[in-house]
């Protein structure tokens, strides 16, 4: 009666449904500046050498989603379920 249970489709939807909700409420998401020089297209001479000017630029590019200490870059979905439980859901198509 147990397996029947730890392998049924009501267990991985209430499961996934948890995880999901988790993930979505729970999540933050983590940038990380880039600094980069961008051309102005102005020149300086300076003791006989041509050097054109760079403007500095910040930008925030994103890295992830942090949760449980971990960062994914997309909902993953269920973790940390067994290897007999995932090979279960596998064959009734639940997981893909």
């Amino acid at each position: 009666m147990l397996k029947m249970w730890k392998h049924s489709r009501v267990r991985f939807y209430l499961l996934n449904l948890k995880w999901n909700y988790g993930f979505w409420i729970f999540t933050k998401k983590v940038y990380k500046d880039v600094k980069y020089h961008v051309q102005t297209g102005e020149f300086i001479d300076t003791t006989l050498k041509i050097i054109e000017r760079k403007k500095p630029k910040n930008r925030r590019r994103f890295v992830g989603y942090m949760y449980k200490g971990i960062i994914y870059q997309d909902n993953p979905g269920i973790q940390g379920i067994d290897r007999e439980t995932w090979i279960a859901w596998k064959k009734k198509g639940l997981i893909e």
